[in-house]
């Protein structure tokens, strides 16, 4: 059997964990913001899917961030952008991320999904 996946693997988080998203750009705009609470739902090394009560109005706007985690030994903070938004329940949305991360943020978030593995932690989606 041929595997036409082009798409790295997703890793459903059981159960999902908590996690921090910081707004960086609104429309290529810098922007300072503080850390808002959110919940790591599922996670790959291009890209995750958060839990939050913000409304960032992803269709008007295109919008930078960063998400602050751990899921290994230590602390992790990787950046990207917000692709999509969608609202689950009356003032709680799920929103896409894609991540950007260098050659060396890929290699460690690939050594936390496999201890997260390990510890029946994650599941493959």
């Amino acid at each position: 059997m041929e595997n036409r996946r082009k798409e790295p693997f997703r890793y459903s988080l059981t159960p999902p964990t908590g996690c921090f998203i910081q707004i960086t750009t609104i429309n290529q705009s810098a922007v300072a913001s503080k850390l808002a609470e959110a919940v790591l739902i599922d996670i790959s090394k291009a890209g995750c899917r958060i839990q939050t009560s913000l409304n960032l109005h992803v269709v008007q706007n295109l919008i930078g961030a960063s998400i602050h985690l751990h899921l290994g030994e230590n602390s992790q903070v990787y950046a990207g952008y917000v692709r999509w938004q969608r609202q689950v329940a009356d003032g709680l949305f799920h929103y896409g991320m894609k991540l950007e991360l260098d050659a060396a943020q890929k290699e460690q978030l690939n050594i936390d999904l496999r201890t997260l593995a390990a510890e029946r932690k994650i599941m493959v989606i």
